[in-house]
């Protein structure tokens, strides 16, 4: 009898199980009270984002510049300069002895020519990039400029803040060019001087600044090729990072044998592949990115705040000897601040040498102050949002930027808002939500109260249950 009691109880709670659990599977309407147990949720936030891409580079001249002789010209008599020597534009490379004095002139005069006409392309494509006006919107992409002097077409990214960085690079690169021209003139008319004073040697000088590179003994061209001083950073993209690089991107470059880490801007993405395209073997596409040592122009600045804030303090104004004083002390600083940032330039310019490897970061997209959430708070598009009624709301929301474990959210939450984690089998929409209690935040609030309304949720959340 007392087994047949004991077994008829089991029936019973198993039934009652499975008839509460058809109810609330069957409760279209939404009749039953369902309560969600949260014991994990997260605010969303805000922070700056940065989606990254690494890849290894390598340290390399800007430029390589080659310079020829021409046997016909006349015999060759000595080099002027080194393997590994520094040279200046206007330093002389090598001399050579004329054979017909008429035809060297001939050839000086209308290679000056030249060079005026190419100078004068050059400033004109500047002057019309500059005064170019980039749309401030990207709803549609910036038509392209067609510069005709120069029988080029440069297209702009849709982006207006990308696109003003090309533009800047284009007259940094046009500015260079130019003053590599303009050297090259002084040095035919040097030449040209040269020949109608001695009547038969001519000196080549150097149109280029930097280091010598390589000196053919045997005459063969180039005899002379010059590597530029600047540097910048090379490396190589796979197919599908490719598609996510273009020029004025931001990098991030870090030496680590040095312990120096650089700022700097794509500023060249190969469209062709390196070497021959076969089908088996994946396409590499090279990059350059250049970087800049503003450490001075920074200081620079630091200094000019300095400067301001004592010509602005009463005390520093009391009199003109103060002023006076003031402004010498200032100045005396400036300088020596100006010393020892070219100092520390000079010296991270002389730490870096080409072939030196370096880590390259690319930032292929950026979002600052992004509405932010951890990403595993998201499940299939959709987040449990935690509405101040104490309610869940299942809502959609669109996302962008994945950094570390943050993920942006572009819409569907704003910040400030809670957002339920795990278990998400428990949550139903606009169901009734509980929390555990934070004793010693709630005792904290109790005890000392900045909101005085504080016992209001309190006696909701009571009278509710």
């Amino acid at each position: 009898m007392q087994k047949a009691k004991k077994r008829f109880l089991q029936i019973a709670i198993v039934l009652f199980i499975g008839v509460n659990f058809v109810l609330v599977y069957i409760d279209d309407e939404k009749k039953v009270d369902r309560i969600a147990y949260i014991s994990d949720w997260s605010q969303v936030n805000q922070m700056d984002m940065e989606e990254k891409l690494h890849t290894s580079g390598v340290l390399a001249a800007t430029e390589a510049n080659h310079v020829y002789f021409d046997p016909q010209t006349g015999s060759f008599n000595e080099f002027l300069v080194k393997e590994g020597s520094q040279v200046s534009a206007g330093d002389a490379l090598f001399s050579y002895t004329v054979d017909n004095y008429y035809e060297a002139e001939s050839n000086l005069i209308q290679e000056a020519d030249q060079v005026e006409g190419e100078i004068a392309a050059i400033q004109q494509a500047i002057t019309q990039m500059r005064a170019y006006q980039i749309p401030q919107t990207n709803t549609e992409a910036s038509p392209s400029l067609e510069i005709t002097s120069e029988e080029m077409r440069v297209e702009f990214p849709q982006d207006p803040i990308q696109a003003n960085l090309v533009k800047e690079q284009y007259i940094v690169e046009k500015e260079k060019e130019l003053a590599q021209k303009n050297a090259a003139l002084t040095s035919i008319n040097n030449q040209l001087q040269e020949l109608q004073t001695t009547g038969d040697t001519i000196t080549v000088e150097s149109p280029y600044e930097g280091r010598v590179a390589s000196v053919s003994s045997s005459l063969q061209d180039p005899i002379i090729t010059i590597e530029s001083a600047s540097l910048h950073a090379e490396g190589e993209l796979t197919e599908q990072e490719r598609t996510l690089v273009q020029a004025g991107l931001p990098v991030e470059i870090s030496i680590s044998e040095k312990d120096i880490s650089l700022e700097g801007t794509i500023n060249h993405v190969s469209d062709a592949p390196k070497g021959n395209v076969t089908v088996k073997d994946d396409s590499i596409y090279p990059f350059a990115a250049t970087f800049e040592l503003d450490e001075e122009e920074a200081n620079m600045e630091g200094a000019k705040e300095e400067k301001e804030e004592t010509v602005e303090n009463p005390e520093a104004v009391g009199s003109s000897d103060t002023m006076d004083q003031t402004e010498e002390k200032t100045t005396d600083g400036t300088e020596a601040s100006t010393k020892d940032n070219e100092n520390q330039e000079a010296s991270i310019e002389q730490a870096l040498l080409p072939g030196y490897h370096a880590d390259v970061t690319i930032i292929t997209k950026s979002s600052e102050q992004a509405t932010v959430l951890y990403e595993d708070m998201i499940a299939q598009g959709n987040v449990w949002k935690m509405t101040k009624e104490g309610n869940l709301l299942k809502q959609k929301v669109d996302t962008g930027i994945l950094m570390n474990s943050m993920l942006e959210i572009t819409s569907g939450v704003t910040v400030g808002d809670a957002v339920a984690a795990d278990p998400e089998s428990q949550f139903r929409q606009q169901a009734t939500f509980i929390t555990p209690i934070k004793w010693d935040h709630s005792w904290k609030r109790i005890i000392s109260p900045r909101d005085t309304a504080w016992y209001e949720p309190f006696l909701i959340g009571f009278l509710s249950r």
